[in-house]
């Protein structure tokens, strides 16, 4: 895309992808221009089955702390993540799964660059505090309570537990009590710092703006971020015959 350093990869359906030549972010771009209102989200290539034993829940949690503050977006400059994406009446949220996290807002369409600048800075710019950690670990084992406490939530760990006997799919995305309850914020930084880059991660864009519009916001926010310094860790294990 001129003025950019996204090449197309693909086009389907409308929806077209494209990767950034320097850092490696792959981008979605969907124009549906039926509302003035715009969707964008970041996708990483890390959930659950990534987590090794002693550490399960560990993207969850992490999840959680990076609402909690980045370099440009924290409590102590009155620029909460919550509080600036409240203003604009965007609605935001972020989901945790087995092999993906992502993060998300819809905001009107003349906000979208402060969409991008939210994900953008927590990239590589979130602070994860071991403050932080301490009132997130309360939120996570009250949603942990609940959980044990549905039906079906428990079927589904019974299953899953049952269907997977080595591979990580096997333990809850949102982990053992004993693990929640010890991890550290130095587990947590050291998980960050391995997985949240931009070439392990895909950016979406969906609403009333135009594909080049889209395609230069993303590269004025993510334009600068490097790439990981290394390659991402793989999940190799193979399931016995049961």
């Amino acid at each position: 895309m001129s003025g950019t350093r996204f090449d197309l990869v693909d086009r389907l359906d409308g929806v077209s992808e494209w990767r950034h030549r320097d850092n490696g972010l792959t981008v979605l771009a969907w124009p549906t221009p039926v509302a003035p209102v715009v969707g964008f989200g970041v996708v990483y290539r890390v959930g659950s089955r990534h987590e090794v034993t002693g550490h399960t829940g560990a993207t969850h949690i992490l999840e959680h702390l990076m609402f909690k503050g980045s370099r440009r977006f924290n409590r102590e400059s009155g620029t909460e993540i919550a509080r600036v994406l409240h203003r604009v009446g965007a609605n935001f949220n972020a989901t945790t799964w087995l092999d993906r996290t992502s993060y998300y807002e819809v905001l009107p369409a003349e906000h979208l660059a402060l969409a991008v600048d939210v994900e953008a800075d927590r990239m590589r710019g979130a602070l994860v505090r071991d403050l932080d950690l301490e009132s997130e670990r309360t939120v996570v084992l009250n949603e942990l309570e609940m959980g044990e406490n549905e039906p079906f939530e428990l079927l589904m760990r019974g299953a899953f537990a049952q269907a997977y006997l080595e591979h990580p799919y096997r333990h809850p995305t949102i982990g053992w009590r004993g693990d929640v309850e010890s991890v550290t914020g130095e587990v947590l930084r050291r998980f960050y710092d391995t997985y949240y880059h931009p070439d392990n991660a895909v950016a979406l864009v969906v609403g009333d703006v135009d594909e080049a519009t889209a395609l230069r916001e993303v590269e004025r926010g993510f334009g600068t971020v490097p790439p990981a310094p290394a390659a991402f860790p793989t999940v190799a294990v193979t399931e016995s015959e049961q």
